[in-house]
């Protein structure tokens, strides 16, 4: 017994005729009495009562048309949910990322992917890189964008590692200068991270090492707000190039900075869950965008 059978069975019924019913098929009379004839065999009972060359359903045919019309239309449903998945017309990515990229590189690829793939339910959501770690280890989220060191099997990492910009007032005298040093920002304010984070260790690294006192005025959490004192005209600082892209034409200007300061971020995954492919092709379209600070 096969679902063509049971179309064929239901079609039959339907028209009460078996040349109606091979028309619709577009086979043959005999091709489609060869399938009724088949069905009932495999059934073990009659299905149709053959009088003066006309043709009616049994009494069990008619107690076995409503299941066989729940089973055609389970299955077409399964067959369209079939497509819907294949062209990524259904599903749902659930990404975390750190602050950073989340402010405007992020809906920026977010928005690219949903006008590909419209009809995928996407939840974007902010938090520390150590809750994004957690959240993705905890099989929470699809993907997450979070700073290295990644610490635990339960995560995979496509390690990423970015180039920091210098951030300078737009009315300050170095926007003259091609590349910015240690040496350059010698007795300007300095608008540094809290020294927990990577970049605070390796700025203050490079001060020392260029001989210039490494002392730093103001103190964020974040990037974005660094950024914002920037523009405001209170220092000059370091971040990385998300922030200083969305930053871009509100108060500042960018220059490189030598020596270089990296930052070093992932690409996280829950190890042990497996990706879909809703999930890989928000992933390509990400590598695809972050290729352009790497």
């Amino acid at each position: 017994m096969n679902v063509r059978q049971l179309k064929a069975f239901k079609t039959v019924v339907d028209y009460s005729s078996i040349t109606e019913a091979a028309e619709v098929f577009s086979i043959t009379q005999p091709a489609m009495s060869n399938m009724i004839a088949t069905l009932e065999a495999d059934v073990g009972f009659a299905l149709f009562e053959r009088t003066h060359g006309r043709i009616r359903p049994t009494p069990e045919a008619l107690s076995l048309y409503d299941e066989v019309e729940k089973a055609i239309a389970g299955f077409e449903k399964v067959i369209q949910s079939v497509g819907d998945i294949r062209g990524l017309r259904t599903g749902q990515l659930r990404i975390a990322s750190m602050p950073g990229p989340s402010f405007g590189f992020l809906p920026r690829i977010v928005a690219l992917f949903h006008k590909a793939y419209p009809d995928v339910l996407v939840s974007l959501q902010t938090r520390s890189s150590s809750q994004v770690k957690d959240w993705i280890e905890s099989q929470l989220f699809h993907i997450g964008l979070a700073e290295l060191p990644v610490d635990t099997s339960a995560i995979n990492v496509e390690p990423l590692t970015m180039r920091c910009v210098c951030v300078l007032p737009e009315n300050n005298p170095l926007r003259r200068k091609r590349i910015i040093t240690p040496r350059d920002l010698q007795g300007d304010p300095f608008i540094s991270l809290n020294a927990d984070h990577m970049t605070y260790r390796r700025l203050k690294s490079a001060f020392e090492t260029a001989g210039v006192p490494w002392q730093p005025q103001v103190e964020c959490q974040l990037f974005a707000p660094a950024c914002a004192l920037a523009a405001q005209g209170v220092g000059i600082t370091v971040v990385d190039p998300f922030t200083a892209q969305d930053f871009a034409g509100r108060g500042i200007v960018t220059r490189p900075f030598e020596p270089s300061i990296m930052h070093d971020i992932g690409i996280l995954y829950p190890a042990s869950q497996p990706r879909s492919r809703v999930t890989a092709e928000f992933a390509l379209i990400l590598k695809g965008e972050l290729a352009r600070f790497l």
